[in-house]
């Protein structure tokens, strides 16, 4: 192998989904895109291909205006919120009981403190959603305001490296929203009980995505899935999150464009992790959880490659034959080690639903999460192309492996 060209092909469709595609978010042109060169990609490999379609939502965003008198404020508008044009009376809260005892209607509504802590979970999103999250959306949606702004700080286990945070990212709640800085929230607060402006262009747009499913083998067998979300959140190129993970699994194709056996391998691009209703993901369950009896174990690639860090691999519930050729082929690449399980990413999908699963990533993980994922700063200088090569022939050298026993 010539492993200088292998390389190359990794910079290439590195350049391909981060620079030429100018957005990868679900819904978008850009995205729509992405997986198409990632299905020509595989059928020009040999492999057998399909889709899974599903309705989305992409946004359209323009100009905010939020001023008391002649004071203006820095806010932005929350991902897949409604746009408005209002002229009302500044009301706050900060915590349950201040938000259960307010009058809000047809108010703006400010949000800050405990409220604010974290990102909530959409209403609908199945994989993880808290009770205190919920409580917060039916005492909002009780009360009524005209709209929402939510002063945030940083929360990089749900937000990633964002600051200032959307608090809410729903495109099923209707209430228009809008973020700033904590603060700024500080003093837009000073503002509690005065007239306020609030003006946002926004407006949701229906449009389409799709998972791509790329497989060599039997069907009647027992199966290895790989797989990496190729979505991003809006604003971000995505090069570490995760178009990384996206190469690192077009790689690995064409090491197996010759493969020949009766355990059948899938690639799959998945379309989602970074959308509210994590639509990829459903329909994927919907249509393809009656056969994850078959699925020996699912291999999920998310935020490798990160320059100056090495790729680390944790295990989900793993049988011991697989974790012991893992750890036996991870030993022959430099680049590779063992980390901590870690539970924000699609893997899960797999875990929940008793499949045995293996994650990859960067093992800055926390730092790349903290600093870099879901910004403007995530671009592919970050990316070392030698990592995502020895991911893939990691990868390659398992197969091999468990195929064989």
């Amino acid at each position: 192998m010539d492993l200088n060209a292998f390389e190359q092909a990794a910079g290439r469709h590195l350049h391909k989904l981060c620079i030429e595609i100018s957005t990868r978010r679900v819904g978008s042109r850009g995205n729509q895109d992405a997986t198409k060169y990632f299905r020509k990609t595989m059928d020009d490999l040999g492999f057998t291909t399909e889709t899974q379609p599903f309705n989305c939502v992409d946004l359209h965003q323009g100009e905010i205006s939020l001023k008391s008198g002649e004071k203006g404020f820095k806010a932005h508008i929350s991902p897949y919120s409604l746009g408005c044009d209002l002229t009302t009376e500044l009301v706050c809260a900060s915590n349950l009981d201040e938000l259960q005892s307010l009058e809000a209607e047809g108010k703006i509504l400010l949000l800050k403190g405990d409220l604010t802590k974290e990102q909530l979970m959409p209403k609908n999103f199945i994989f993880y959603n808290p009770e205190s999250h919920q409580q917060i959306y039916r005492l909002l949606e009780a009360k009524h305001p005209a709209a929402i702004v939510a002063a945030t700080g940083r929360n990089p286990e749900l937000a990633g490296a964002s600051y200032p945070f959307p608090l809410i990212e729903d495109g099923d709640f209707d209430i228009p929203s809008a973020f700033m800085t904590d603060i700024e929230g500080e003093e837009l607060a000073k503002f509690a009980g005065k007239t306020v402006t609030l003006k946002m262009e926004a407006q949701r747009i229906p449009s389409n995505a799709e998972n791509v499913i790329a497989r060599k083998g039997s069907d009647d067998g027992k199966c290895v899935v790989i797989c990496a979300h190729i979505d991003t959140k809006a604003g971000t190129p995505g090069a570490v999150d995760n178009a990384s993970g996206i190469v690192a699994l077009m790689l690995l194709a064409e090491l197996l464009q010759d493969y020949q056996s009766e355990m059948a391998i899938e690639i799959i691009a998945l379309n989602g992790e970074d959308y509210y209703s994590a639509g990829g993901e459903m329909v994927y369950l919907k249509t393809k959880k009656e056969n994850f009896g078959s699925i020996m174990t699912a291999i999920n690639l998310d935020g490798l490659g990160y320059k100056g860090y090495p790729t680390t691999i944790s295990f989900f519930n793993c049988p011991q034959l697989i974790e012991e050729q893992c750890r036996v082929s991870i030993n022959k690449f430099p680049t590779l080690t063992i980390g901590e399980p870690w539970y924000q990413s699609d893997h899960m999908v797999f875990v929940m639903n008793q499949v045995p699963a293996i994650a990859i990533t960067t093992a800055a993980f926390v730092e790349m999460e903290t600093t870099i994922a879901h910004t403007e700063k995530d671009k592919p200088d970050l990316v070392d192309i030698h990592l995502l090569a020895e991911s893939a022939l990691f990868l390659m050298d398992l197969l091999s492996h468990i195929n064989m026993d």
